[in-house]
C-alpha cells in the first residue's frame, strides 16, 4: 500500500484512519505493507521513534517510511516485498504518480493495481487547482497510465464521478469495486452542553484547506443572530497558508456576537471528547467521498451541520442534522439561525436521530466488500 501518510500522523485526517481502520479488521486474511512519508503532515520533523527507510512494524502492518520518494524507493519497496497487489490511495499524491508511471513501463508485471481516488474526483475537488489537474489528467489518460487499473469507490456518488471524469480511455464496470471506509470510530461518554435558545455551540474540524470551505462558513455565520461559539481544529499546510490568511482576515471583521478561536491539529484521540463538548459538527466541504470526520460525529450522537457534497443526505428527515447545497446561502444561514433558537427539547430529538444514524456504519459490511475487492483483483491476474 503507497499512501501519502500513515500513523502515528493524524494531520491528513481521514484517509489515514481509512487505511489503518482497513488493516486493523483485514490483517487476518491479508499481509501489509505500507509505504509512507517519514512526517506528518507540515511537520519538519520526522516521526519519533522510528526507523526511517527501514520497515517498521505498527500494529499488523509492515511499515517504510520514507525520508524522500523517488523511483528508486518505489522499485525498492517492491522487490523487497513481492506483493500480490498494489495499492494506490490518491490519484494526486507522488506516489501514486510514480507508481502508474511504474506500471507502464511494466515493472509491475501482472501485478494488479487498485487506485482509490478518496474523492479527489468529485466536482468540488476538481475545481480546486483546475488547470494544473487537467493538464496532468489529460496527459495521463493521453499516454494510457491509468488503463487497466481496479478502482475503489466509497460510495455511488464517487462511482459516478470516476465515470464522468474517466481519468482513463476505458474504465470497464467490473474494474470499479465499491467498498464503503471501514468506520472504526469510539464514543464518548463526556457530559453534553444543555441547549438553551439563543446561544449555540460550533466546532469545525478538519484540515484547513480550500476544500474544506472554512471561507464560506466565515462569511454565512457573521449573519447570524444569537451568542455563537465556533471552534476551529485542523492543520494548515504550507501549500494552504495563503488561503488560511484569507481566512483569518474573514475572522477579524466578525460582528461581537460571534465567538472564533482556532486551537490548530487535534489528536485523534481527542475528537470524541470535543465533539461532546459542542451542539453540532459544520463542515460545508466542496467535496467528500466518505467524511470521516462526519461519521465520528454521527458515532458519537453529535448532530452534524454538512454540505450536500457528502454521502450523508436527507438528514433532516433523520433528525441527525442537515444537509444543505452549497449554492444555497440562505438556506445555510437559516439553518444556522434555527439551530441558535433551538430549545433542549427539540435538540434531544436530534441527540437520538443521530445515534440512530450511526448504526448504519456496519464494519462487518464494509469488511466484506474490501474482500470482495482484493479477491477480485487477484483473481483478474488469472484471466
Amino acid at each position: 500500500m503507497f499512501v501519502p501518510r500513515y500513523l502515528p500522523g493524524y494531520k491528513s485526517g481521514g484517509p489515514i484512519r481509512t487505511v489503518s481502520n482497513m488493516i486493523i479488521h483485514l490483517s487476518p486474511f491479508y499481509d501489509f505493507y505500507v509505504v509512507t512519508r517519514d512526517r506528518d503532515a507540515a511537520d519538519i520533523d520526522r516521526y519519533p521513534g522510528i526507523q526511517a527507510d527501514s520497515w517498521n512494524q505498527v500494529g499488523s502492518a509492515s511499515v517504510l517510511y520514507c525520508s524522500s520518494i523517488g523511483v528508486s524507493t518505489l522499485k525498492r519497496a517492491y522487490d523487497e516485498v513481492k506483493p500480490n497487489v498494489i495499492n494506490l490511495n490518491s490519484l494526486q499524491d507522488t506516489f501514486t504518480r510514480l507508481a502508474v508511471q511504474l506500471r507502464w513501463i511494466g515493472f509491475f508485471g501482472k501485478t494488479p493495481v487498485i487506485l482509490a481516488p478518496r474523492g479527489e474526483l468529485s466536482i468540488g475537488a476538481m475545481a480546486v487547482k483546475r488547470t494544473k489537474k487537467a493538464l496532468y489528467r489529460n496527459f495521463a489518460k493521453l499516454i494510457g497510465l491509468h488503463e487497466k487499473l481496479h478502482w475503489q469507490v466509497s460510495t455511488q456518488r464517487e462511482r459516478e464521478d470516476l465515470v464522468r471524469v474517466a481519468p482513463a480511455w476505458r474504465i470497464h464496470p467490473n474494474t470499479i469495486h465499491e467498498a464503503r471506509d471501514i468506520c472504526n470510530e469510539h464514543s464518548s461518554a463526556a457530559p453534553r452542553h444543555l441547549k438553551t435558545p439563543g446561544s449555540l455551540k460550533l466546532v469545525f474540524l478538519s484540515r484547513i484547506s480550500e476544500m474544506k470551505n472554512l471561507h464560506f462558513l466565515l462569511a454565512i455565520i457573521a449573519k447570524v443572530r444569537g451568542d455563537v461559539t465556533l471552534n476551529i481544529f485542523g492543520p494548515v499546510a504550507a501549500k494552504d497558508e495563503a488561503y488560511w490568511q484569507t481566512c483569518r482576515s474573514k475572522l477579524a471583521r466578525l460582528p461581537a456576537n460571534i465567538s472564533v478561536a482556532y486551537h490548530g491539529s487535534l489528536d485523534h484521540a481527542e475528537v470524541p471528547r470535543v465533539l461532546h463538548e459542542h451542539h453540532f459538527f459544520i463542515l460545508p466541504t466542496r467535496g467528500e467521498n466518505f467524511c470521516h470526520a462526519a461519521v465520528e460525529s454521527f458515532v458519537n450522537g453529535t448532530p452534524v451541520i454538512l454540505s450536500d457534497q457528502t454521502p450523508w443526505l436527507n438528514l433532516d428527515a433523520a433528525h441527525a442534522g442537515f444537509d444543505i447545497r452549497l449554492e444555497d446561502s440562505e438556506s445555510w444561514i437559516s439553518v444556522l439561525q434555527k439551530c441558535v433558537d433551538m430549545n433542549q427539547l427539540t435538540y434531544s430529538t436530534l441527540l437520538e436521530g443521530t445515534l440512530k444514524y450511526s448504526q448504519r456504519f456496519s464494519v462487518e459490511e464494509a469488511t466484506r466488500q474490501h474482500v470482495a475487492m482484493f479477491e477480485a483483483a487477484l483473481a483478474s491476474v488469472q484471466h
